[in-house]
């Protein structure tokens, strides 16, 4: 399927939110990102009001447009939501998932398990995938809307902290134990053992802000 221009604006702009290439704070230049991008006006504005209502861009009258700040109440705000919505998808990954997509998700995490341990944007880009595949294996596009959005949220905190993080933040290991229990079909443990990841998150991030 052809994107639009409004589209490819939006996933754009969202990478480079997301990657704190544009930092929190930082004013959006339509006219830069026009000429960045090679789109027009119209197209950039519908995307930042898409990135406006994923909270991960800020319209003031007075200020402009410019990107979301990161506090340490978003992230305690976002954990309390993000760990109900990834354990809801893992619980409900269990149930669901096809053979098929176990063999994808095991894919995932052997190609983490030889990734260069040093290679943290790798690791980092391999667990967006593991997430939201089990997300996608829920068969529900509104569940599914919910962890991108606080995945991107926690993303964003991710990279703001990238220089601070080793290869074990990354949970690895708790992904080759999530992934054993949604292929048993176990969802009493798979609810347990994402909850314990997303914790594991949030006391990552906690203790480097």
């Amino acid at each position: 399927m052809r994107l639009t221009d409004s589209r490819k604006a939006y996933l754009q702009i969202k990478e480079k939110v997301v990657k704190v290439e544009l930092p929190p704070g930082s004013v959006i230049d339509e006219s830069s990102l026009m000429k960045e991008l090679g789109l027009g006006r119209t197209p950039i504005r519908e995307a930042i009001k898409l990135l406006q209502a994923e909270n991960l861009v800020v319209i003031t009258p007075r200020r402009g447009m410019y990107v979301a700040d990161i506090a340490i109440t978003d992230l305690v705000q976002i954990h309390e939501v993000r760990i109900e919505v990834e354990a809801n998808c893992a619980r409900l990954a269990a149930k669901r998932i096809t053979p098929v997509q176990i063999e994808e998700v095991c894919q995932i995490v052997s190609s983490e398990q030889d990734m260069e341990r040093h290679d943290m944007d790798s690791l980092i880009t391999l667990d967006r995938q593991f997430h939201s595949l089990i997300a996608r294996t829920t068969n529900n596009k509104f569940l599914f809307k919910d962890w991108e959005n606080y995945y991107n949220l926690s993303l964003r905190i991710w990279y703001l902290i990238l220089n601070y993080l080793e290869p074990k933040d990354v949970g690895v290991e708790d992904h080759i134990g999530i992934m054993a229990a949604i292929k048993e079909g176990d969802v009493e443990k798979v609810d347990h053992l994402m909850r314990q990841h997303i914790i594991h998150f949030y006391d990552t991030v906690k203790r480097t802000l």
